[in-house]
C-alpha cells in the first residue's frame, strides 16, 4: 500500500462504524491510532496526504478538524468530501483493493471502537508519546508535526509489550 488520506480513513470508520455517528475527537484520535499501527506493522505511513499535529489538546489532522469543526461535539453524520484537480468534489475512500488496510482499520475498530473520544484522547496524551514529545519540542506551536518516526516506534513498543504479555500469559499456561 503507499498510502491514503487522511479523509478516506476517517470515512471508512464513519461510514463502516457509524450508524449514530463518530465524534469527531473520537474520529481524530482513531485515525492517528491506525494510522500508528500501520506504520508498526506495515512499516509505511497509512496517511500520506498530511501529517498529525501536536495540538494542545492532542494530535489532529487539520483536514478532519476543518470538515468536521462545525459539528462541535456532536457525532459526524456525513463523510468527509474533497475536490479533485477539476475542482470536482468527490468523497474520498480506502482503495477497495487494499485489503490489508481495511483489515487493520477493522482491527483497530475492534480494539478501540468501544472507547469514547476522551478515553482516545487519554492513549495519545500519555508522557513521552510522541504528541507529548512534540509539545515539548515546540511548545505553543500549534502546527508542529508530531514526527512519523517517533509515532513508528511508539507503535512498534506497543508490538512488543503486547507480544512479551501473550508469550508469558501462554508460559504461564503450559503444565509444570
Amino acid at each position: 500500500m503507499v498510502g491514503t488520506s487522511a479523509k478516506a480513513v476517517a470515512n471508512h470508520f464513519l461510514k463502516k462504524y457509524g450508524e449514530t455517528g463518530i465524534t469527531p475527537l473520537k474520529i481524530q484520535k482513531l485515525v492517528y491510532i491506525a494510522h500508528g499501527w500501520h506504520l508498526a506493522v506495515r512499516g509505511t505511513p497509512l496517511v500520506n496526504d498530511e501529517r498529525a499535529e501536536a495540538w494542545e489538546y492532542g494530535p489532529v489532522y487539520a483536514s478532519l478538524y476543518h470538515e468536521f469543526k462545525h459539528r462541535g461535539r456532536l457525532p459526524i453524520l456525513d463523510l468527509a468530501t474533497d475536490f479533485d484537480e477539476n475542482m470536482k468534489k468527490f468523497t474520498p475512500k480506502i482503495d477497495h483493493r487494499d485489503e490489508d488496510a481495511r483489515k487493520l482499520l477493522d482491527r483497530v475498530w475492534k480494539v478501540y471502537g468501544h472507547m469514547s473520544g476522551t478515553q482516545l484522547s487519554a492513549l495519545c496524551h500519555q508522557p513521552g508519546s510522541p504528541w507529548d514529545e512534540a509539545r515539548q519540542m515546540f511548545p505553543g506551536i500549534r502546527n508542529a508535526h508530531v514526527d512519523d518516526d517517533r509515532i513508528k516506534i511508539h507503535y512498534e513498543n506497543k508490538v512488543e509489550r503486547n507480544r512479551a504479555i501473550h508469550n508469558a500469559i501462554h508460559t504461564a499456561a503450559q503444565p509444570a
